[in-house]
């Protein structure tokens, strides 16, 4: 579109002030890299003020979440800083619930120009006066060298978005999402047939994994293969995601 109203000016000959043309001639689609200054959560919810009433909303059971929150703090924070091991405590641990997350993606072919990917999750409520949207994104939990040619990345669907607040520890926040993790088939390659990786639900998986929202980087596209409870990958849905797998 910005092009297309360059050469619409240019035909017409309009005068325009430098401060348009200067506008016009710059990316509008996306964003700069000074401006990203990381993932952004939006979306409050009135309806949670701490991890019990964070249990009640996802209708997840509240051992389920402090087990995960601990195991979490355990694996990703420093001794001193991590979340209490006590239930009691924990469950009473001030939460911000958020329905969507605003990632920066580097746009194709570009290093300092960011697209905003706007992962959104609604639990059991409507989005738009449609049904629920939990959406899938790619979280990064190992090193490049795994999952072949996911290069250490594994889809997972959003299960929730939130920020907790450690008050015995200087009122630390961590900004994290618990997320249902997949696995990838055939070690993460591409199959010979249709050139398509496969991802499948964990057999030992868990309810949920909680992991910080800086692993989350964007939007996935999985086409569901309802035969065999399975998702294909379509790395075809465009170039930025098509050169990542190839």
């Amino acid at each position: 579109m910005r092009l297309w109203n360059l050469e619409s000016f240019q035909r017409r000959g309009a005068a325009l002030s430098a401060d348009v043309m200067q506008h016009l001639e710059s990316t509008t689609s996306a964003v700069t890299a000074p401006v990203v200054g990381r993932r952004i959560l939006k979306g409050r919810r009135d309806d949670v003020s701490n991890v019990l009433d964070f249990s009640k909303v996802s209708g997840v059971s509240l051992e389920s979440i402090c087990r995960e929150l601990i195991r979490y703090s355990r694996h990703n924070l420093p001794t001193e800083r991590q979340l209490p091991d006590d239930h009691p405590i924990l469950q009473s641990l001030p939460v911000e619930l958020l329905t969507q997350l605003e990632i920066p993606v580097v746009a194709f072919q570009e290093s300092d120009v960011y697209d905003i990917h706007r992962a959104r999750w609604t639990g059991t409520l409507h989005f738009r006066n449609q049904g629920s949207r939990n959406d899938w994104v790619w979280v990064q939990p190992g090193s490049e060298e795994m999952y072949g040619a996911l290069r250490g990345r594994l889809a997972a669907k959003l299960v929730a978005l939130f920020k907790i607040m450690d008050y015995t520890c200087e009122d630390a926040v961590r900004r994290v999402a618990a997320v249902r993790m997949l696995s990838a088939v055939n070690s993460g390659f591409p199959s010979d047939i249709d050139g398509l990786v496969t991802v499948q639900m964990k057999e030992d998986a868990r309810e949920f994994t909680i992991v910080d929202v800086g692993t989350i980087h964007g939007l996935a596209h999985l086409i569901p293969d309802r035969e065999r409870r399975r998702w294909l990958v379509n790395s075809r849905i465009d170039l930025r995601t098509f050169n990542e797998v190839y």
